[in-house]
Order: C-alpha cells, then structure tokens, then sequence
C-alpha cells in the first residue's frame, strides 16, 4: 500500500511554522509518523513546492480543474483519491488501512464442523 497526500500549498507540512498553528496539519505530520512506523509508505507533495509531482496523478489533476485548489488536500491510496478536501483524523486512517477480511471458510457438507464430529 502506499499512500500519497496532495496538500495545497503550505510553507511548510507540519502546520507550526508562520503566526497561525494549523491543528489538522500538525496532527497530520502525527499520524503520517505514525503511519511510516507501521511501515506504510507515505508521500507528501506540495503543490507549491512539488507541483510536478501532481503530473503522476491524472486523477488529481482532473479534480483540480473541476473543483480548483480548494479542494486539496487529497488523500490517495495506490494511486486513487479517497478522500479530498481535508485530513484524515487517526480513526480514518485506521479505516482506510483495513484491508477485506479474508472469506470465512465455508463447511463443505452438511455438518456444521466440515465433515468432523466437534459439534
């Protein structure tokens, strides 16, 4: 899995830097840590600073003239946008790194156990 966020254009990506503390931007750099420490990896590009980058991303770039800058972030999960417009908080990064469950196994006759006599 790798994730890749698309952020709008900052002076910098942790949200302490200038007057004004931007919360979801600090809790952001947070939670991208702590995705990098699960071994996930994660891409951060700057329209600003990283414009080319977008260029990787039709899909975003797609998103960008139809809905403008203001719809970044964007959050991509192996290349598709899955979220846009803000950060994901630590509950939805969790959600969005849940992979399927795998299918149970099903009994393959008539018994409950698969054939065996535990029940």
């Amino acid at each position: 899995m790798k994730i890749t966020i698309l952020d709008p254009a900052l002076c910098c990506s942790t949200g302490v830097c200038g007057p004004d503390v931007d919360d979801s931007l600090v809790q952001t750099a947070a939670n991208v840590k702590w995705l990098k420490s699960l071994n996930v990896e994660v891409a951060r590009h700057n329209v600003s600073n990283d414009g080319e980058a977008f260029q990787q991303y039709p899909e975003a770039i797609e998103k960008l003239k139809m809905d403008g800058l203001n719809s970044l972030p964007y959050i991509l999960i192996d290349g598709k946008i899955v979220m846009s417009g803000r950060y994901p908080n630590k509950t939805e990064w969790e959600k969005l790194l849940k992979t399927e469950p795998a299918p149970v196994a099903q009994p393959q006759d008539n018994s409950c156990c698969g054939g065996t006599s535990c029940c």
